[in-house]
């Protein structure tokens, strides 16, 4: 069975990223038409998730720099279909070694592990926090403790992880 594909036209999309400030693509030269409906019958991700947060409400997207390049092609298909725009700002990646990208699939730091590791919920959090530039300190806390110095601005560039 064949894939529905979305012929997108020579045109240039641009986002104002919370991060990354201003962000533009040309649909055509840079994406090209991009998958609606797969060959399985699923709906391919831009499809997806823009049906999905404007069914939810969502208005603010925040997300790992590794999606920012979908972004135009998901104002472009809110465009399409009358929807509202979110606010986006895309994150820099946490990584393994030699800029591996975390994932599940490689059992990359499990909640388990990290709990053996550091022996609590807030001791994780406040570590992470702490070398991602989002707390002063790697000491324990908990979200709610970071809120009052939390800005996206004061996130590093990508952040290698050597605890996992």
């Amino acid at each position: 069975r064949p894939a529905y594909r979305l012929r997108v036209p020579d045109e240039t999309i641009a986002v104002c990223d919370r991060h990354y400030g201003l962000y533009q693509e040309n649909l055509a030269r840079d994406c090209g038409d991009f998958i609606l409906r797969r060959s399985d019958g699923l709906f391919g991700y831009q499809l997806a998730v823009v049906v999905d947060d404007a069914a939810q409400g969502v208005n603010s997207v925040v997300r790992g720099v590794d999606l920012l390049c979908s972004t135009p092609q998901q104002i472009y298909l809110q465009n399409l279909l009358s929807l509202p725009h979110p606010i986006y700002g895309h994150i820099p990646l946490l990584v393994a070694e030699r800029d591996r990208r975390l994932s599940k699939r490689d059992h990359d730091a499990s909640l388990d592990a990290l709990l053996v590791r550091f022996g609590s919920p807030e001791a994780i959090i406040g570590h992470i926090a702490g070398i991602v530039g989002l707390a002063p300190t790697t000491e324990p806390a908990t979200p709610e403790q970071l809120l009052s110095c939390f800005s996206l601005k004061n996130l590093h560039g990508r952040i290698q992880i050597a605890w996992i």
